[in-house]
């Protein structure tokens, strides 16, 4: 504690020196304890402060600053309460341009599986013994897969020994590219990720990342599977049998995934950018 006291004592007055010669208009803090000191040495020294929360769940940084903020700007409804109505704004998340602007959705042609996050393991494994139990069936499908570095060899060797040709990558730089060729995506339920998906039209089978703080992740697939842009399998539900049934009902049904699709699209999670700006300069 006595440690902690002291590292954002010099947080704070490292952000007062670096404010006082910037000198910025506005200070917006995205979550995470080392936005704390930031935004207080902003508010304290006359700056206008906003906070912006990626998730359902606000955090506790955020929860604390949204007390001084001038404005809360918000990429899911505040379903918790856990900030004052009077400064919050509902923009979506703020999203890298090329994923937003001049990107045209193409008739998908794969399934993308996104399981190179932290704690996605139980996706990449199960995503496999799903397409292996879909080709059991008479039933092929295209598969791109995201992994991670640490499970790309074991995926890799997995699709091979089944003789699937999936294309595997530890990562994926372009992602605007891969949006917009997928017809179905199995991912987590991050903030961001499900940002993205609103902004490309794609569905997604989602399943939550268990341990995410306050159970965040849940809650952000709920509201996008309540609004129609996605599918729910909790964690502990998923299994090869139950992603192979929920991959087959979905990618092969094409009114429904055209539907869900326009609905991922309305949600418009990934329209904070443009949002965000329009509220700064108009202050």
């Amino acid at each position: 504690l006595i440690h902690a006291l002291w590292v954002n004592v010099r947080a704070f007055l490292k952000a007062v020196r670096i404010i006082r010669e910037f000198r910025p208009d506005w200070i917006i803090g995205t979550g995470g304890y080392i936005t704390g000191m930031v935004v207080l040495a902003g508010r304290i020294l006359g700056c206008r402060c906003a906070i912006q929360e990626q998730n359902s769940i606000p955090g506790l940084t955020n929860r604390l600053l949204s007390k001084i903020a001038h404005r809360v700007f918000l990429a899911f409804p505040d379903s918790s309460g856990g900030f004052p109505k009077s400064k919050t704004l509902l923009t979506g998340n703020p999203l890298r341009r090329e994923l937003t602007v001049g990107r045209e959705k193409k008739n998908g042609s794969y399934v993308l599986i996104l399981g190179g996050s932290l704690g996605a393991s139980s996706i990449n494994k199960t995503a496999a013994e799903a397409i292996q139990l879909l080709k059991s069936q008479g039933i092929n499908i295209k598969v791109v897969h995201q992994s991670g570095k640490q499970d790309y060899q074991q995926v890799k060797d997995a699709y091979r020994e089944m003789g699937i040709d999936a294309d595997v990558k530890d990562f994926i730089d372009d992602m605007a590219s891969v949006y917009s060729s997928a017809a179905l995506v199995i991912s987590r339920c991050g903030g961001i990720t499900l940002s993205e998906l609103s902004a490309t039209g794609l569905p997604s089978i989602m399943v939550p990342f268990p341990h995410a703080t306050d159970d965040h992740q849940s809650f952000n697939a709920r509201y996008v599977a309540n609004q129609g842009g996605g599918w729910l399998i909790p964690d502990g539900y998923l299994s090869p049998e139950r992603l192979a049934v929920e991959i087959k009902v979905r990618l092969f049904n094409p009114e429904r995934l055209r539907q869900a699709s326009a609905n991922m699209k309305r949600i418009n999670l990934g329209a904070g950018a443009d949002r965000i700006a329009r509220e700064i300069v108009g202050v």
